[in-house]
């Protein structure tokens, strides 16, 4: 039988936590309004290995488990098709395999008993060995409480569950130590109270650009060729540096001199610029190059000495003649640009970067010996723990010793447990061949068509009947006077649904198959909205049928489960199961999503009160606010046409209509004289529970009901209700 049930993830269902259905009964029936969440209890129940039911579970957990669901899933896969197959049900006759058939079920359902007895025992001693486990990681995490504030903690730093500390300990030999926890302790307490952090190192400096200091470019004196007649001049003034950077501040389509005046000779300018020619430029081009790689290496190395570890005062004197060095070479640099006809010499800084990283190197010294002093010290903390996990397993093998012996003596009743269900479970194919062979004596399909075919006679419903189909394969048909095909499409709903239903009693109460070996008594029965599609007299007689063929006797089936949405049928149902004491009510709401909570036999409401608890559960968050306003009409109509002031009903809705606009829609819809208005009657907007119900408290106090309205919605009388009827 089916304890529980876990929805999740699936239909209106919430994704973000399972909805408990539970704890279930032998009879369990649920009502809710269409649109809720019942159908989907019923296709997973049917289906419950579908792929979209994944995170959806019933407990206890059977592979084996046979359920019968009447739904909408039900009518299309048999009544859509030309026929259906025929249900094999038991007829009187040959006595001894009457006999030999009871005999045969009396036995294997005996045996199943003693296999659920069985399964349940082997079961209870899983859950001892689970608590028995549990209690050891409990006794376990109580051995490591003197250690949470003590210089050993650090020995747990991973272990911040039982289940790890646990696991840590159980995967342990038990080894021989002399080591105590007070003496590990000490230790460690010592370690402790020293720097556990190493020094960052100290990196030297390298300056690849320093070859740039001897690069002969340097020395060499850079003047214009001799290919113009000029060059003679210009050499032996010796000022061609100041004749390359005078042509910048001249125009050479001046005639005159700007200097003296005088008319220059013709191609003047052309015969200067011939000094300077390609050869002159590209080393001034080179002189450039070498001048800006020397600064980027420079701009490198001087960025380096503005960090913190360099500031030292043991590195200052060596870093402020590097710095300097630097400098003056960049300033030597710009200096042969400008004057190339001057040979340079850079200092080398070779020197004072060997100094410098002469005395990091000293530095650096210090450093790894305060390292490797910090480093020693992880490795005897290290040392510490492992001796220590040596001491901890030791303080424990009582408490691990005595939970495997008690584990181990688990193990073997278990095993004799299991081994004594396969035995059971063997025997019953003994029996459950019996029952087939019985079965095949004394089973036919034509008892069940007499059976469908004397309920619709007893319904009323004569325009139609079923009878066997002529084939290999024995099925049923439906049949009118003068015609055998079609005739499902032809029915009305009610008629489609009556047929449905009574064929999924023969169903329930037979097999599909004519050899089955089952017992009927061990199936679970799901009934989704029988009576979707019926008048009420129908509705009486399905409740009827279902007490009668369903839950009547108490042990036909192992469990039932009936669905609906009215709540006359409903009504109907409570008067067959007081006759029961294992039953259990549910109810079904849903707002953002689907909520399934238990009902007392008490709480069941006629229709009237419904209404009412319908706007409460909007209220509340249980139900979609769009149900709202039908609600709301119901409830008017209902009430006054009883009172006779249908009038007055009128007059305070359309006074209310006068004096809020915003909920002018809401009295059109529940006004009976403006139901053929089509106008506003669905367009509400949104719809805020709180306002709408303030609203209509105001159609009872303007008409002198104020007692009756507070009375219905139990504003501080819980326990009072009025019943209009």
């Amino acid at each position: 039988m089916i304890k529980n049930i876990n929805l999740r993830g699936v239909s209106s269902y919430s994704s973000d936590k399972s909805s408990v259905i539970g704890p279930l009964t032998k009879v369990n029936v649920f009502y809710g309004h269409n649109g809720t969440g019942k159908t989907t209890i019923g296709n997973y129940l049917q289906d419950p290995v579908d792929l979209v039911y994944h995170h959806c579970s019933a407990l206890p957990a059977d592979a084996e488990r046979e359920v019968l669901v009447y739904n909408h899933t039900f009518t299309e896969s048999n009544f859509h098709a030309s026929s259906q197959p025929g249900v094999f049900t038991l007829n009187e006759g040959n006595i001894e395999a009457e006999k030999t058939l009871e005999s045969a079920e009396a036995a294997l359902k005996q045996l199943m008993v003693q296999h659920q007895a069985a399964v349940v025992e082997g079961n209870a001693i899983g859950e001892s060995q689970k608590t028995n486990k549990a209690q050891l990681h409990d006794q376990i995490w109580a051995q490591k409480k003197p250690f949470d504030n003590a210089p050993l903690r650090y020995c747990f730093s991973s272990l911040n569950t039982k289940e790890r500390l646990a696991d840590n300990v159980l995967c342990m030999k038990l080894m021989t130590t002399s080591d105590t926890f007070e003496m590990l302790s000490a230790e460690a307490a010592q370690l402790q109270s020293a720097s556990d952090t190493e020094l960052s190192g100290i990196p030297t400096f390298s300056f690849a650009e320093c070859e740039i200091e001897s690069s002969p470019l340097l020395q060499e004196i850079i003047t214009g060729s001799g290919d113009s007649y000029l060059s003679a001049l210009i050499s032996e003034l010796g000022n061609s540096d100041w004749i390359k950077q005078a042509l910048a501040f001249v125009h050479k389509e001046d005639e005159r001199c700007p200097f003296c005046q005088q008319i220059l000779p013709a191609q003047f300018y052309d015969e200067i610029s011939k000094v300077f020619d390609k050869t002159y430029e590209q080393r001034i081009r080179r002189l450039e190059t070498l001048r800006t790689r020397y600064e980027a290496g420079a701009a490198r190395v001087q960025s380096q000495l503005l960090r913190a570890e360099y500031r030292l005062p043991v590195f200052q004197a060596y870093a402020v003649r590097l710095d300097a060095l630097l400098r003056q070479n960049i300033q030597s640099l710009s200096a042969k640009i400008t004057t190339p006809s001057v040979a340079i010499v850079l200092e080398p800084t070779a020197n004072a970067l060997a100094d410098l990283n002469a005395s990091i190197a000293g530095e650096q010294q210090k450093i790894d010996a305060i390292n490797l002093k910090v480093k020693n010290k992880k490795i005897h903390l290290e040392d510490i723990k492992t001796r220590f996990w040596g001491c901890f397993r030791a303080s424990c093998d009582t408490l691990i010793t005595s939970a495997k012996k008690l584990h181990g003596e688990y193990t073997i009743q278990r095993d004799e447990k299991r081994t004594l269900a396969e035995s059971i479970r063997a025997k019953t194919q003994t029996h459950r061949d019996a029952i087939a062979e019985s079965k095949a004596k004394i089973t036919n399909i034509d008892q069940s068509i007499d059976s469908i075919n004397a309920s619709l006679n007893m319904l009323g419903l004569k325009g139609f009947t079923v009878a066997r189909e002529e084939g290999d394969l024995p099925r049923y048909r439906l049949q009118r006077p003068g015609q055998q095909a079609g005739v499902f499409m032809t029915l009305s709903e009610g008629e489609k649904t009556l047929i449905s239903f009574l064929y999924f009693l023969e169903v329930c109460n037979g097999e599909l198959d004519g050899k089955g070996g089952k017992l009927k008594s061990s199936r679970i029965i799901v009934i989704d909205d029988p009576i979707s599609s019926l008048s009420h007299n129908y509705i009486y007689d399905i409740a009827s049928m279902i007490y009668r063929r369903v839950l009547n006797p108490k042990d036909r089936f192992q469990q039932v489960l009936i669905l609906t949405h009215n709540l006359f049928f409903f009504h109907e149902m409570l008067k067959h199961l007081r006759k029961s004491d294992d039953f259990s009510l549910f109810r079904i709401t849903k707002a953002a999503y689907s909520t399934i909570t238990p009902m007392k036999a008490t709480d069941v409401q006629n229709d009237y009160q419904s209404f009412w608890q319908t706007i409460k559960d909007a209220q509340e968050g249980r139900t979609s606010a769009t149900i709202i306003p039908n609600m709301m009409r119901n409830i008017l109509e209902y009430y006054f046409t009883f009172v006779h002031r249908q009038d007055e009903l009128q007059s305070a809705l359309l006074a209310l209509a006068d004096e809020d606009t915003e909920f002018r829609a809401l009295y059109r819809y529940v006004n009976r004289e403006s139901h053929s208005d089509a106008v506003n009657l669905t367009d509400f907007g949104e719809i805020v529970p709180e306002h709408y119900v303030e609203r209509f408290k105001q159609v009872f106090v303007k008409t002198g009901f104020a007692e009756h309205y507070e009375k219905m919605m139990e504003i501080g009388r819980a326990s009072c209700r009025e019943r209009v009827s």
